[in-house]
């Protein structure tokens, strides 16, 4: 697979995408259920869904499928189950967003945000936002429905999905309590969705059997975490231009990451002061911030958050190359592995 054949799967996404919301919003539909979708809701996670993102997780999918299927980059249930995950996706970020009382998303609005603009009123925004997250996960569920696959492949991938969504929700009720570790809610909430559950669809789309998918779902574990660990650096050094995020917003809001808790557990007294001056604390001026900022990196954390993040990536990569997996397959989810732990985005 070279970058090229990469790149027009990504952009057969981003097709499939559009063609699917011009679908649901122009057509009518037949059967049970005809009446039409809610023109504002879908617009919004139309919007949200097509602002961008880097679309790993439908290329983590096709290369699962690849690990077993040489021609799995050209396989329309791939394509489909690809924008199944984007679907899913944007229904947990507009909750997450909701629940951490994100405004900006993408560089843009976060749905909550859009849609209390709109009306006027805080609570009625949350409230379609709510909706909206709903219907994108009924979209998600519609395509896995209509997979053009084997049925058996069909019924693997569905349980994938279910067990997936599963998962996350597990993660997120961890990080609401704050009942386990940080690196514990990323391997159960960013995982799930990020790295296992895209691999091991698609290995099921490819063919693998149950035991097969549980051995991916060892490799895709350790490099959803290290997509964390990287995302908690960019939340606090990336450029946001890049990230569509304000620099520092991570400790403003007091979200438990796995940066600050080994921050916390290096600093020194001047150090932790600095770091807890700004934690949870919206209010914090610049300098402030600075102070914490240059806190992280000099008491070791972000050093430490970049040896994990290679360890981890290291970890999956071995257990990868030890698999009997299709050499085409291997190769990009290498490729994929790499490029993820090191994003500027």
């Amino acid at each position: 697979m070279t970058s090229n054949e990469l790149a027009s799967f990504t952009a057969a996404i981003e097709r499939r995408l559009v063609a699917l919301f011009d679908e649901r919003g122009c057509r009518p539909r037949t059967g049970a259920f005809a009446e039409p979708l809610d023109s504002e809701l879908l617009a919004q996670v139309r919007e949200l869904t097509l602002r961008g993102g880097k679309r790993l997780r439908p290329r983590l999918l096709a290369s699962g499928a690849a690990l077993f299927e040489a021609d799995a980059f050209s396989s329309r249930a791939v394509l489909d189950a690809g924008c199944a995950l984007e679907l899913l996706h944007a229904y947990f970020l507009i909750h997450d967003d909701i629940m951490d009382e994100d405004e900006t998303r993408r560089g843009g609005p976060s749905v909550h945000t859009a849609l209390a603009r709109a009306h006027g009123e805080a609570k009625l925004g949350r409230d379609l936002a709510i909706l909206a997250g709903d219907l994108a996960s009924s979209l998600h569920e519609g395509l896995l429905a209509n997979l053009d696959a084997p049925a058996d492949r069909r019924q693997l991938v569905a349980r994938v999905f279910a067990e997936m969504h599963l998962d996350v929700v597990h993660g997120q009720t961890l990080d609401l309590l704050g009942s386990a570790s940080a690196e514990e809610v990323a391997s159960r909430k960013t995982a799930s969705y990020t790295t296992v559950g895209p691999l091991t669809a698609g290995a099921a789309l490819g063919g693998a059997d149950a035991s097969q998918v549980v051995a991916l779902a060892g490799i895709g574990r350790p490099l959803g975490v290290a997509f964390q660990i990287r995302d908690d650096l960019l939340g606090a050094f990336g450029e946001p231009d890049k990230t569509g995020k304000p620099v520092g917003t991570d400790l403003l809001r007091g979200k438990r990451t796995v940066l600050l808790e080994r921050a916390l557990a290096r600093a020194d007294d001047p150090q932790r002061a600095a770091i807890e001056s700004v934690i949870g604390r919206p209010d914090a001026n610049d300098e402030q911030l600075a102070a914490a900022t240059a806190a992280l990196i000099d008491c070791g954390a972000k050093a430490e958050c970049e040896e994990r993040i290679s360890e981890l990536v290291s970890t999956a990569i071995r257990s990868l190359e030890q698999g009997l997996y299709l050499a085409r397959g291997r190769q990009l989810i290498s490729e994929l592995a790499t490029a993820l732990s090191r994003r500027e985005t």
